[in-house]
C-alpha cells in the first residue's frame, strides 16, 4: 500500500474495548467509475509454487503477467500484485528465491522476485516513522538490504528492460536512501523507457510528497502532465487525488478527524477508485469511532489491492471491534503468511479465539 504509511493509528496503540458506540455520519459520494484491476494473480498460489520449487510454472506465470503489461498498461497491477507475493519477513522465502535463481539463472521473475523480497525487508527493517525518528542502525540495516535488492533488480531490468517493477524498486529505494541524483537519473530513464506506467509514476508521485521534499505543486504538475496518457492507461487519473489524500492524512495525523475524512471524499472525488485513498479514510474513520464506514472502506481497498497485510490487520482490528471473530480469524491468517506476529495480531487473535468459542 503506497499510502497511509505515516498515519499514526490507533490499530498498533490501544488495547481493544469491545464494543465501541461512536458514529459519525458517511459522507456522500457521486457515482463512481470502477476500475478495478482485472486481477488473476494470487500470492498465496504464487508462495505455494514456491515452496514446491515449480521454478519452471513460475517462470511461466510470470512471463504471461509480463507479455499482458507490455501489450496493455491495464495489466500492470496484476503482475505488480504478483511481485508482492514476496514482500514478507519468511526468511525461508529468501531461500527459496535463491535456489530459484541458481536453477535458472536467466529467469527475470526469479531476479525480481529476490529485488522485490530484499527492498520489503529493507522497509520494514526502516519502519514508517519520519527520518528524524528512525534510529541509525535501522537506515544501516535498510542499506544493506537495498544493496542487496539493487544487484537483483538490475539483472531482471537487464534481461526485461520494460520490466516496470523493476525500475519503480529502484526508485523506491534511491528515495529512501535521499540519492536525488540517482533518483533523477532514474526518473528519466523510466519515463523514457515505460511513459505509460501507472506503478512507476505513483512512486515518482510519492517522491514528490512534501515528507520526502517536493510539495503539492510539484505534485499537482506531474499529476496534470500524466493526464496526456489517460487514454492509454486510465489509472493515471488516480493521481489527481494524491494532493488531497496527502492533506487528508497530514489532518489525521494531527488528530483533525472529521476535516481528514472531508480531504480523503476529496481524493477519491478527484481522483477516483484508488486502494490508498479508501486505505487512508478507513483509519480516520477508525480513529473517529465509525467501524461500519471503516470496514467498508477498507473492504473496498481489499478489492483493489487484494491479499494486503496493512489492509487485512487494519480490517481485522475493525471486525474486533464490530464483533466478527470468524472474519477477524480469516484475515490474520492471511497477514501471518506474510508477517510474523507482533503484539497487535497477537491480541487479536487471542481476543477472536475466545469471542468465537463464546459465541458457540
Amino acid at each position: 500500500m503506497k499510502s497511509g504509511i505515516y498515519l499514526v493509528s490507533i490499530f498498533v496503540a490501544v488495547v481493544l474495548a469491545l464494543p465501541s458506540q461512536a458514529q459519525t455520519p458517511s459522507a456522500k459520494l457521486p457515482p463512481l467509475t470502477r476500475l478495478a484491476p482485472p486481477f488473476t494473480a494470487d500470492k498465496l498460489v504464487i508462495l505455494k509454487k514456491l515452496r514446491q520449487k515449480d521454478f519452471a510454472q513460475l517462470d511461466s506465470e510470470f512471463e504471461l503477467y509480463q507479455q499482458a503489461f507490455e501489450k496493455s498498461p491495464l495489466a500492470e497491477l496484476n503482475e505488480k500484485l504478483a511481485f508482492d507475493s514476496f514482500a514478507t519477513d519468511d526468511a525461508s522465502v529468501g531461500d527459496l528465491i535463491e535456489k530459484w535463481i541458481a536453477a535458472r539463472p536467466n529467469s527475470f521473475a526469479a531476479h525480481m522476485a529476490m529485488g522485490s523480497y530484499f527492498s520489503w525487508r529493507g522497509w520494514h527493517t526502516r519502519g514508517a516513522g519520519f527520518a528524524d525518528q528512525t534510529a541509525p542502525q535501522q537506515f544501516d540495516k535498510m542499506r544493506k538490504y537495498f544493496t542487496q535488492s539493487v544487484d537483483e533488480t538490475k539483472s531482471a531490468l537487464k534481461i526485461r528492460p520494460k520490466l516496470s517493477i523493476a525500475y519503480a524498486v529502484l526508485l523506491s529505494e534511491a528515495r529512501g536512501e535521499s540519492d536525488r541524483a540517482l533518483h533523477q537519473a532514474l526518473e528519466s530513464d523510466a519515463l523514457r523507457q515505460i511513459p505509460a506506467s501507472f506503478v512507476i509514476r505513483e512512486e515518482l508521485m510519492e517522491s514528490r510528497y512534501p515528507r520526502w521534499g517536493g510539495s503539492h505543486g510539484m505534485m499537482e504538475e506531474f499529476a496534470h502532465q500524466s493526464q496526456a496518457l489517460i487514454k492509454e492507461n486510465p489509472y493515471m487519473h488516480w493521481l489527481l487525488g494524491f494532493t488531497d489524500s496527502d492533506q487528508g492524512e497530514t489532518l489525521g495525523i494531527h488528530g483533525q478527524y472529521d476535516q481528514s475524512v472531508v480531504a480523503m471524499t476529496r481524493a477519491i472525488q478527484r481522483g477516483g477508485d484508488y486502494a490508498g485513498f479508501y486505505f487512508i479514510r478507513g483509519e480516520t474513520y477508525g480513529q473517529n469511532g465509525s467501524w461500519e464506514q471503516a470496514l467498508k472502506d477498507f473492504d473496498r481497498a481489499n478489492q483493489l489491492s487484494p491479499q494486503d497485510p496493512e489492509v487485512l490487520i487494519r480490517r481485522a482490528y475493525t471486525l474486533a471491534e464490530l464483533k466478527k471473530p470468524k472474519e477477524v480469524l480469516a484475515d490474520l491468517q492471511i497477514v501471518s503468511v506474510f508477517e510474523e506476529p507482533n503484539d497487535l495480531s497477537t491480541q487479536l487473535h487471542d481476543w477472536a479465539v475466545k469471542a468465537s468459542k463464546e459465541q458457540h
